[in-house]
């Protein structure tokens, strides 16, 4: 490590290391002596020696290191620092911009741009990418507020003569290409900023100060490039016919990607999409892609020293144009496919799609994310159309099916405080702007990253929790008002509490989320698996009875002298129809759950026996005891009233099961399995409607022969282990943990001989 600093050079020497002797343990000091401020040293070995006489975690604080000291340490003119060094000769303007171009170039200048556009979208910063192109930089520069004035600034040149087709090339078809691309750019940065998704983490918005076209219009540009296709298609364009189909392929597909991209929700009520125009258009791009010749040079990081930044110089990120083509590809028919929300055909289906599309692999991207947001709920509307009311309602109706009474569009009509009418309905009102929030909350929380999802899950049970409290209260006032009957039970003489259970179904899913996408982020060691398996199938079990109780409650009635039978009106009615879609609903729901819990079961036993023939050991913890770790991983749940938290020794002995012997454990696994199997058999059967499916049956199927993946290998599993128990050959088996060619919620423990090499995993289907 070169020191060429001399206030580094006084802070280092003013460094004091306790150094332990090895014989008498005694602390000594020592002092590394500061070299003259205008000489060089290299300080490396002094370094080394000096960190050999600290302890793991021990901290090493200067006090009168400050920081104007540790500032003055970095070299201004040092190139990682200073985005402004010029090097000896380096000028601002580099001269390739001035080189004549051919149209081959054109072309690959315009798939190098969609490369650094595509690179932005996957995370890079503009700084990094689409501003680093000398072309974008030199439209950009005089900062234009007009279409007229965003256009080349370039100095008069002999191969550059006004109606030449270099001049052409340049000022009418990269030109307009360009422009067209900014404003992509800035539509793409406006939508992303309106939604909540993470700096940084998603995508980086910062424009570093340089406007992106705002004040020109989509329909000028969109002129521009009209203009430009016009020019390629006539004869006034002496290219072969080869090369005019790859620019106008590019020249449409970039006014149709704009048009789509400042489409507003309502315009997408109204109006059909046409992102198949785009899908169409790429297909074109990617046959010409070899038409087009690659450079470089009009590619420079000197760019960043012009950018409002406060961070070092940073390299240059452009992904092949390859991947680039198959990011841009993926985000056309993603936000083509989000589209369905649009077509509503319930609340159950719609959150189905919101699980499944945010689930995929490679998970959509940004833009595609924020966008369903705004699809979702936008300007106090859902969907484009509706009233967030309807379908928060039209959920709980499809899984409990309350009261009629308290859906009466006649209580709204009520403006006496003493009328049961008026009562129910500002109960049913706070309801609405309550749960409402939450519930808008959580479809957006689903549209984060998966790592957020799981994060901001954690936070989002917490109000879940309280808001089941409140509604318990709402529900108990609301029995009053409606006179409901009681109904037995379990031996017990119990109400409906409708609001209050569909929170509480909510707030179980979301639990079972946070442990299931631990799993799916490898949060956990292998050694946790089974306790972790354990509290799903806790989870999932009190789901089922609380499902089971909702199902005898479906459609509970008021009894025959409630104050509002007589005047109850007939569209307020459930029909026999709504509740038997609303039994539907609950049996569905309790065979997915179940096929869950039996799959969750078998793995509990599996893992528990590896840990037992010592197949999964648990990795030395010297900073960490089993109840620390307990604790870590149940904090999420520890402030929740219900379910409560298993004390750890409870929990322990629960997942050990050392009263079982482990050919027995296995055995019992292996039911686990065949039920399990059977279950997600019936769902796969199922139709789309029955399964909540229509808006992604796709994905539904794709992930049901995920989960019946881990089924199969878990049966394998059981069968190699116990066939190694029995021959006795347990020393020589070896495990390795799949997380990739099964569902990512059930990773599945490879046991292969050591003398033999590993069976192949199944192969994977894809998600």
């Amino acid at each position: 490590m070169a020191n060429n600093s001399g206030g580094f050079n006084d802070a280092f020497a003013r460094l004091h290391v306790s150094e332990k002797s090895i014989e008498g343990n005694q602390i000594t000091t020592t002092t590394i002596s500061s070299p003259s401020s205008t000489s060089y040293r290299d300080v490396t070995q002094l370094f080394r020696q000096a960190c050999q006489g600290l302890d793991v975690g021990q901290l090493v604080k200067d006090p009168n290191f400050t920081l104007f000291e540790a500032v003055g340490a970095l070299e201004i003119m040092d190139p990682k620092m200073d985005s402004g060094l010029l090097k000896p000769g380096e000028d601002d303007t580099p001269s390739e911009l001035y080189q004549p171009v051919l149209p081959e170039e054109i072309i690959g200048i315009m798939d190098q741009l969609l490369s650094s556009e595509m690179s932005w979208h996957d995370g890079a910063a503009l700084s990094q990418t689409v501003f680093t192109c000398l072309y974008i930089d030199n439209l950009l520069s005089l900062n234009p507020s007009s279409l007229e004035e965003a256009k080349f600034n370039l100095p008069p040149s002999e191969t550059h003569q006004p109606g030449s087709p270099t001049y052409q090339l340049l000022h009418v078809v990269l030109r307009a290409y360009c422009v067209g691309l900014i404003k992509c750019c800035e539509r793409v940065n406006l939508q992303i900023l309106a939604e909540h998704t993470y700096e940084e983490e998603d995508f980086v918005t910062q424009t570093y100060n340089v406007s992106l076209l705002d004040f020109i219009t989509v329909a000028e540009i969109n002129k521009l490039l009209v203009s430009a296709i016009e020019y390629v298609d006539s004869t006034a364009a002496p290219w072969p016919n080869n090369i005019k189909m790859a620019l106008k392929a590019r020249l449409a597909f970039r006014k149709l990607f704009l048009t789509e991209l400042s489409r507003d929700v309502k315009e997408m009520v109204d109006k059909r999409s046409n992102w198949d125009g785009c899908i169409t258009l790429l297909s074109t791009i990617g046959i010409t892609r070899n038409l087009g010749t690659a450079v470089p040079s009009v590619f420079s990081i000197a760019v960043q020293r012009k950018l409002a930044s406060t961070v070092p110089p940073r390299p240059i990120v452009q992904i092949p144009f390859e991947e680039a083509f198959t990011i841009v590809s993926r985000l056309c028919k993603d936000a083509k496919e989000i589209l369905r929300v649009l077509t509503y055909s319930g609340a159950t289906n719609l959150m189905t799609f919101f699980l499944r599309f945010t689930a995929r692999k490679p998970q959509p991207s940004t833009y595609v994310r924020s966008l369903l947001q705004t699809l979702f709920f936008s300007n106090h509307v859902a969907l484009g159309r509706m009233q967030i009311s309807h379908i928060l309602l039209e959920d709980v109706k499809e899984l409990c099916l309350p009261a009629d009474d308290l859906f009466d569009p006649r209580n709204e009509l009520s403006e006496m405080p003493s009328d049961t009418r008026f009562q129910i309905h500002q109960r049913m009102k706070w309801f609405v702007e309550r749960a409402g929030n939450s519930y808008i909350t959580l479809y957006r929380t689903i549209c984060q990253n998966r790592s957020r999802l799981r994060r901001n899950l954690c936070h989002l049970i917490v109000d879940w929790d309280a808001l089941q409290i409140e509604c318990e209260e709402i529900d108990g006032e609301l029995q009053q008002l409606i006179k409901e009957e009681p109904v037995l039970h379990n031996d017990n003489i119990s109400y409906a509490f409708s609001l209050s259970s569909w929170v509480y179904h909510y707030k179980l899913r979301q639990m079972e989320w946070i442990i299931f996408l631990g799993f799916e982020l490898e949060v956990y060691l292998p050694h946790e698996f089974a306790g972790m398996y354990w509290y799903l199938q806790y989870f999932l079990r009190t789901r089922l009875q609380h499902l089971e109780r909702i199902r005898h409650f479906v459609h509970p009635g008021v009894a025959v002298d409630s104050p509002l039978a007589a005047t109850r009106s007939k569209e307020c009615i459930a029909s026999a129809q709504d509740i038997a879609n609303a039994q539907a609903t609950v049996n569905f729901t309790l065979l997915e759950a179940a096929a869950l819990q039996e799959l969750c079961s078998a793995m509990i036993f599996l893992y528990t026996a590896l840990a037992r023939l010592g197949l999964v050991k648990t990795p030395p913890q010297p900073y960490s005891t089993d109840v620390m770790r307990y604790e870590l991983r149940m904090k999420p749940f520890l402030t929740i009233g219900c379910p409560d938290v298993v004390p750890f020794e409870d929990f322990k002995a629960l997942v050990d099961n050392p009263d079982i012997e482990t050919i027995e454990m296995l055995e019992m696994a292996s039911e686990n399995t065949k039920e399990g199997r059977k279950n997600f058999d019936l769902l796969s059967k199922m139709s789309a409607t029955s399964s909540h499916a229509l808006l992604c049956e796709e994905g539904y199927r794709l992930n049901l022969r995920e989960y019946l993946r881990s089924c199969i290998g878990a049966g394998v599993a059981i069968v190699m282990l116990l066939k190694a128990i029995k021959t006795n050959t347990v020393a020589d088996a070896e495990v390795e943990i799949d997380q990739g060619s099964y569902h990512p919620w059930f990773p599945i423990p490879r046991i292969s001989s050591k003398k033999r090499p590993p069976l192949p995993a199944v192969p994977p289907t894809g998600r």
